[in-house]
């Protein structure tokens, strides 16, 4: 059966509208995603493509006053063209990046994949292997990244700025959490410091349960606009913060994400080339400073019940105030604390 030829419906001007008109191109599905602050985040499917757009916005999704500068948008790009060619299976492919818009495009998920952290607490049905399991595959995807970029003269130079760092992690987190605990002020002020200055590896800079999307056979790690050659103590702290939280938030699965924090750690150091091991002397310092921030500073983990909240803070400010302790003496409170 032929199709009898319109001239005022002719493609001279826009062929793909004139497709999807004469219902030859069927239009793509768009949704927006949630559980981000910082960008504006769509789902784009249009078989047999899956993609997600996504661009970074100036002013923060939050009650307070954020605002960082939308050009990190290509420092995830950058860091996505690095990492997904660490780890192919873990990481999204970069499809399009657009300077001038502050967007970028990339491979997604499956569809059936759930935040990590939807899963942990108990939001929706663990999909996985168990948690301790997903955690194991995380050391090892973390511990490759910062193998393969160790004090790697291109790494630094192409992930030099600090600014996203400062505007989203070390201003929102330890100067507000500085400001609102002077007796361990010096302490945060410090640990910030070494933040700043360390140029150690590529450090993802928001490694957490809300950016890892996980299925029945596998797992993929999202979200590296807060990318930078820094300290490679910071995901580690970062992620042992997460699950130190979900632990007092849900006490009696405390041993299940106990388990899981120490088959991180040793999953990750498993991979790590000898010499290339993060400074872990100060590991328990930093994950204290960042659960102080998680109550405290601009972003609080919104789960939390106020009874919660007050036990993380006083677990926070006494870590801090005491010698260095040992992510395991971390954990060892955090158990006490949960019976």
């Amino acid at each position: 059966m032929s199709t009898v030829y319109d001239p005022h419906d002719a493609p001279t001007r826009d062929p793909v509208a004139y497709l999807y008109r004469k219902a030859l191109l069927q239009p793509p599905q768009v949704v927006p995603l949630s559980g981000g602050v910082s960008g504006e985040t769509l789902l784009v499917e249009a078989a047999p493509a899956r993609l997600v757009l996504k661009r970074a916005l100036s002013r923060l999704l939050v009650a307070g006053d954020w605002t960082a500068k939308p050009e990190r948008a290509m420092t995830e790009a950058a860091a996505l063209e690095l990492l997904h060619g660490l780890t192919p299976e873990y990481t999204p492919q970069l499809v399009h990046a657009d300077r001038e818009q502050h967007t970028i495009v990339m491979t997604a998920a499956p569809a059936d994949w759930l935040p990590w952290k939807t899963v942990l607490l108990g939001e929706e049905p663990d999909p996985t292997h168990g948690t301790a399991a997903t955690a194991e595959v995380l050391g090892t995807v973390l511990g490759t990244w910062q193998d393969r970029t160790w004090e790697a003269p291109q790494v630094a130079a192409r992930f030099d700025d600090y600014e996203a760092l400062d505007q989203l992690r070390l201003s929102p987190y330890h100067g507000a959490v500085a400001a609102a605990h002077p007796q361990v002020a010096e302490r945060v002020v410090d640990l910030s410091a070494e933040l700043r200055s360390r140029r150690d590896c590529l450090v993802h800079g928001d490694f957490s349960p809300k950016n890892v999307l996980v299925g029945p056979d596998g797992l993929m790690v999202i979200d590296f606009e807060v990318a930078h050659a820094g300290a490679a103590v910071f995901d580690l702290a970062f992620l042992q913060c997460h699950l130190a939280l979900k632990a007092m938030h849900l006490p009696h699965r405390a041993p299940e994400f106990a388990a899981a924090a120490e088959h991180f750690l040793h999953a990750h150091r498993a991979v790590l080339t000898s010499g290339r091991r993060p400074p872990v002397e100060r590991t328990g310092w930093h994950t204290a400073c960042l659960l102080l921030a998680r109550v405290d500073g601009l972003s609080p983990a919104g789960y939390l019940r106020p009874a919660t909240a007050a036990a993380v803070r006083a677990l926070a400010l006494d870590l801090l105030r005491a010698d260095d302790p040992a992510i395991e003496e971390v954990w060892a409170k955090i158990m006490e604390s949960a019976c």
